[in-house]
């Protein structure tokens, strides 16, 4: 009877312990399909999230404004976009928030010139048609171009595609130059397209972010520590031994692996650990949010939505649009 009862005892440990056989946390993961995200499908492919005890369901959307409806309806838990829809979301009242900015890229997003347009720098698009994809990252890398050069948006003729519907208007000659981000941007240059203008040259910063409706934060912070333990593993692995980890993005992109090291090169992109993004060039340090250089970029990003009319008023509070109390517990969890 005595050995019965521990054994019964045990069982129970296990069942209520976040670390016990057979107990799962769902969770539920947004991402884009047209752009790349290394880290995120080595951690799916390669089983760390569920080496974590994360029941983990992959939706795929065409772009990141795509996700905001499924956000709202709580059908997603977190979400990997850029920078604007999170923005517009949260401009619009929508209680979400950023939980770490996961990439920083400087030549990912790229303005390319059709090989028969005779656009040979930005002030050659005059007159000229443009895609991009209306209030994205894009859009707003334009303005700055267009605005450097000396010309407004009505000297172009802005043609509103998602980056998976420009390389075949491209071919087609469609539109004559295109701003966009890889793969999409990478195919348009493979079929004759010149580089005219990037993110570094434009002095601008942009990147991939991971943005959580803030009901499941406060509702699961287990399953939150959880994510981020096996993010830390996988962006401690991307480290230490890049290919393994590229291959199972490169496969979702059909690429082989040279081809898909040569789009890695196109993006020169970086991937801030959880220590710099407690300081004042990312999310800023505890309590100083608010002067982070990734906060100013965000409300930037805010003017250019309200002068686009793409949200109807700016936040009252900003304050809650980031949040690194997550990040903040898991580094110090690490250091018992």
């Amino acid at each position: 009877m005595k050995l019965l009862l521990l054994s019964l005892l045990s069982s129970l440990l296990l069942a209520f312990s976040g670390h016990g056989h057979g107990q799962t946390r769902p969770i539920r993961i947004g991402f884009q399909t047209g752009d790349i995200n290394v880290l995120l499908m080595y951690a799916s492919g390669a089983g760390l999230l569920s080496k974590q005890g994360l029941e983990v369901k992959m939706t795929p959307f065409p772009a990141g404004p795509a996700m905001l409806p499924a956000l709202a309806a709580a059908e997603i838990d977190i979400a990997w976009m850029g920078e604007f829809p999170a923005v517009t979301g949260y401009s619009n009242a929508m209680p979400i928030e950023i939980l770490m900015m996961e990439r920083l890229d400087f030549t990912n997003v790229r303005l390319v010139a059709a090989p028969n347009s005779g656009i040979t720098n930005v002030q050659g698009l005059k007159g000229k048609r443009v895609a991009v994809s209306v209030g994205s990252t894009s859009h707003n890398h334009l303005l700055r171009a267009l605005a450097q050069a000396g010309l407004k948006q009505e000297d172009v003729t802005l043609v509103n595609l998602t980056p998976a519907n420009m390389p075949p208007a491209f071919v087609a000659g469609q539109v004559d130059a295109a701003f966009t981000w890889e793969p999409n941007i990478g195919l348009m240059e493979k079929a004759g397209g010149t580089v005219i203008a990037t993110t570094r040259s434009l002095g601008m910063i942009t990147g991939g972010i991971w943005v959580a409706r803030q009901a499941f934060t406060r509702e699961n912070p287990e399953t939150v520590q959880a994510f981020l333990r096996a993010w830390r593993e996988a962006q401690r692995a991307y480290a230490a031994n890049p290919q393994p980890v590229r291959q199972f993005e490169a496969k979702r992109v059909n690429q082989t692996p040279q081809e898909f090291d040569e789009l890695i090169a196109r993006q020169t992109a970086s991937h801030p650990s959880f220590e710099a993004l407690l300081t004042a060039d990312f999310m800023g340090p505890p309590g100083r949010e608010l002067d982070s250089r990734l906060m100013k970029h965000l409300q930037g990003i805010g003017n250019f939505l309200l002068g686009e009319k793409r949200v109807n008023a700016l936040p009252s509070d900003w304050t809650r649009l980031l949040n690194t109390q997550p990040i903040q517990t898991f580094l110090a969890n690490e250091k018992k």
